[in-house]
Parts: C-alpha cells; sequence; structure tokens
C-alpha cells in the first residue's frame, strides 16, 4: 500500500494571480529583444535527481498505527501489513539573469531553473504481528518493494521529460520590465507557478500508477499464494 501527501490549492491560485498582476512583457513583442539578446546572460537548465534510501521499520502494528498512517480513520476495520511511504523532494532556483539596459530604460532577465526532483524519505513499513521470514511476510514485502520500485522508475523514466519541459518554458526567453523591483517580483513568481505545475504532474501520475498496484485482484493473489 502506498500513502498520499495533499496539495495546496490555494497557493497555486494565488501565485497565478500574482503572475499576472505583475505584468511582465515577453521581449518578443517589443524593441528591446536585440538590446536584451545581447547584455542579459545566458545560463543552462539543470535538472538533478535525489532519492533516498530506503527505511525499513518493522515496529508498527496492524490494526493500530498503520491503520491511521493510511488515513483509514473513523473505525474502519482493516488489515495493514505493509505500507510504503516517500516524501516527494521539489528544490528548485529560479537564476533571472538580469540585466539592466543602457540609459536606465528598463531590466532584461533571462531566467535559467535549476531543479533537484526525487524524494527526500522512503519508509517501508511492516506489520511487527507478521512472523518475519514467513510466506506472508515475504509477499507483503514484495508488494512494498514494488511499490518502491514504482516512486524510483518514474523519476528516472521522466527526468528528460521534465528537463524538455524546462527548457521549452525557459531556453533563451527574454523579459523586459520597466523596474527592478517588477522584475524580481515577477521572476519569484514564475518560478513557483512553473514547479508548481511540475510538481503536480508529477504527483498525480506517480501516485495513479501507486493506486494501479493496490487492486483487490493483487491482494488475493498474494493471500492466494499463502493460502496455507
Amino acid at each position: 500500500m502506498s500513502d498520499r501527501i495533499s496539495m495546496n490549492t490555494r497557493q497555486m491560485f494565488l501565485l497565478i494571480f500574482l503572475m499576472f498582476f505583475c505584468g511582465a512583457t515577453s521581449a518578443d513583442e517589443t524593441s528591446f529583444e536585440v538590446a536584451c539578446s545581447r547584455i542579459a546572460p545566458s545560463l543552462p537548465n539543470e535538472v538533478k535527481v535525489s532519492i533516498a534510501g530506503i527505511e525499513i521499520d518493522e515496529s508498527k502494528s496492524t490494526t493500530e498505527d498503520m491503520a491511521v498512517m493510511a488515513g483509514l480513520y473513523n473505525g474502519i476495520d482493516r488489515s495493514i501489513g505493509g505500507l510504503t511511504s516517500a516524501e516527494p523532494l521539489f528544490v528548485s532556483e529560479l537564476e533571472p539573469n538580469f540585466a539592466l539596459l543602457p540609459d536606465g530604460k528598463g531590466v532584461c532577465a533571462r531566467p535559467a531553473l535549476k531543479l533537484t526532483v526525487g524524494y527526500s524519505t522512503m519508509n517501508v513499513y511492516m506489520d511487527r504481528e507478521i512472523p518475519r521470514g514467513s510466506c506472508i511476510y515475504n509477499a507483503i514485502f514484495s508488494h512494498e518493494m514494488h511499490h518502491v520500485a514504482i516512486y524510483k522508475d518514474y523519476v528516472n523514466h521522466h527526468v528528460d521529460q521534465i528537463k524538455q519541459s524546462i527548457d521549452e518554458k525557459f531556453n533563451g526567453k527574454i523579459y523586459y520590465f520597466p523596474t527592478i523591483f517588477a522584475a524580481k517580483q515577477y521572476m519569484e513568481i514564475l518560478g513557483q507557478v512553473f514547479v508548481q505545475h511540475v510538481r503536480d504532474r508529477f504527483l498525480g501520475e506517480v501516485y495513479a500508477e501507486q493506486n494501479a498496484l493496490d487492486t483487490q485482484a493483487e491482494y488475493t493473489r498474494m493471500q492466494n499464494e499463502c493460502y496455507h
């Protein structure tokens, strides 16, 4: 079984509102494009993967701790033999690469994004009441390691796609602002909104894959494997 992490959608709407409020102008629509392209620094985008090592915790109880951790509240009668939990990691830094236009006519920016994506923690919880080395313990542990593989494989298989989306958004694009204050505000919000979008898509897809594993057919298969 895999757990989830809720997202704060209010922050997303607030950032989008502020983004339009700042009112940056793309240099493609202004006469400043040539001047900006000459003086605004151009740096490459970077995407790094960081996945924490697996921690095995065998101190939890099926009927107590793990049911609560899995979100099974209000006295629902269900046993949780194993649970895999991963904390998503999204660390970003938007380098705006500002440049002052000649004669104080404004500020240019040619942003580049540095992003580290992965998981800051990855824990596999096994019910302390199940005998170690038993058939059902091994079956549950194998199931949880499948959840671990899904988390890892998603990042490794999609890192190039994430890099491509970042390049499409920031690679060489130039922005013009009338003041440095407006430039700093917009660049900060631009980075936050974009990374939030990448994070939402990341979590939506990886959790969909996790849910596809946690089916009644899978649980039945595990039980039949250890029928005796």
